[in-house]
């Protein structure tokens, strides 16, 4: 579930933008190295990115061979973006610089997402954080990217509504409903799949090229990278909560946080403990461990079927849960994955991911940058 409007910059233009944002700096040589391009070419696309304020120069280096170097950097000022993640529990609104850092966020919770109160909660978050933000992040916002987890209405009963709460979430389109509220293009995908890109842009510290994302949350989800870039395919590719976890039950249903938090409340425990920096107490320990173990069961099934159709670099599974428990979830799957017949297969690795509960709202906010200055924009389908 992808969508955009927009322009986006001319192809070099954007080539260049990543170069910079992956190396830090880069001169107008090492740019004309980098790109393939002649030495006049690079020399007026770096000029017009500087003079559009998307490049700014940095200190010329001299007293080495040859002509004195001056390295040029992303202007984190020159264009400023927000992110809207619509959750089953919350939704997150930030104001994001073109450095992917974030600049204001606002957070509501609801113990469901009713349309109606979803509309009003974006509404006024997003006016919160625009007036937070400076005269000049207001004029260079270049768009709003929308999270938002794939038919909603059908998830009714695991998000604790009322019958028919949510019935109004069927042909519901808030993407539309933004973009004319704020005059701004709006770019839609798939909560995870923004937290696979976050990943990918801010995260991936084995810096994988291609992986498979896992995201456990209150409902488990997961996304694709591939040659660098999120991969969507007809729009809902890494779909890994439907997947079967080696039974007749997607793991959505086996491996998703709101069953542990069911077990935690049906023993008198708080579910607010899983959220905490502290360790758990003994008792909601247990009942984390031998959940833990049987949603490891299933989603170390899903982990052999993505290496035997993907063969991807990594498989990287990252949560809502704080790294230590997190951390406990993945060596959980490694050890259930290792009892797992992968003849055939190459060697798999399983990694932690590194943004946590933030990826997914980070990734909405990363997305309109890629809709207008990435090398492969985000577009319909991706």
């Amino acid at each position: 579930m992808t969508e955009v409007t927009g322009t986006a910059l001319p192809c070099n233009d954007r080539l260049f933008l990543h170069l910079v944002r992956s190396a830090g700096a880069l001169s107008k040589a090492e740019l004309t190295r980098a790109s393939g391009l002649s030495a006049q070419s690079a020399t007026v696309i770096v000029n017009r990115l500087v003079g559009q304020g998307l490049l700014q120069p940095g200190k010329t280096v001299r007293g080495r061979v040859g002509q004195p170097s001056t390295p040029y950097r992303l202007n984190p000022d020159s264009a400023t973006a927000l992110g809207v993640k619509v959750g089953r529990r919350s939704l997150e609104v930030v104001g994001m610089g073109l450095d992917y850092r974030i600049l204001e966020r606002v957070t509501h919770r609801y113990a469901f997402p009713k349309l109606t109160e979803v509309r009003g909660l974006i509404d006024d978050a997003i006016t919160t954080v625009m007036n937070r933000l400076g005269a000049a992040q207001r004029a260079h916002l270049t768009g709003i990217g929308l999270a938002l987890p794939d038919q909603l209405a059908d998830w009714e009963d695991a998000s604790d509504a009322p019958t028919g709460a949510m019935a109004d979430w069927h042909g519901a389109d808030l993407r539309a409903e933004i973009a004319e509220r704020f005059a701004l293009p709006v770019t839609s995908l798939n909560d995870v799949a923004a937290a696979c890109l976050a990943e990918l842009e801010t995260g991936n510290p084995g810096g994988y090229d291609s992986f498979v994302y896992i995201y456990v949350g209150t409902f488990i989800g997961g996304g694709i990278a591939m040659g660098g870039r999120l991969f969507a395919g007809g729009g809902r590719a890494g779909a890994i909560g439907s997947m079967l976890g080696g039974g007749a039950q997607q793991l959505i249903g086996t491996a998703s946080l709101h069953q542990l938090e069911a077990r935690l409340t049906a023993a008198g425990l708080a579910r607010e403990m899983l959220y905490g920096a502290d360790p758990l107490d003994t008792a909601a320990q247990a009942i984390f461990a031998s959940w833990a173990e049987q949603a490891a069961q299933t989603i170390a099934v899903a982990c052999v079927n993505a290496q035997a159709l993907l063969h991807p670099q990594a498989i990287v599974i990252d949560s809502s849960l704080p790294s230590h428990l997190r951390d406990q979830l993945v060596t959980a799957v490694k050890a259930a994955a290792s009892r797992l017949d992968t003849r055939g297969l190459a060697q798999m690795t399983i990694a932690p991911g590194t943004a946590g509960i933030t990826a997914r709202v980070t990734g909405s906010g990363i997305a309109p940058f890629m809709a207008r200055f990435a090398v492969d924009p985000l577009t319909s389908g991706h």
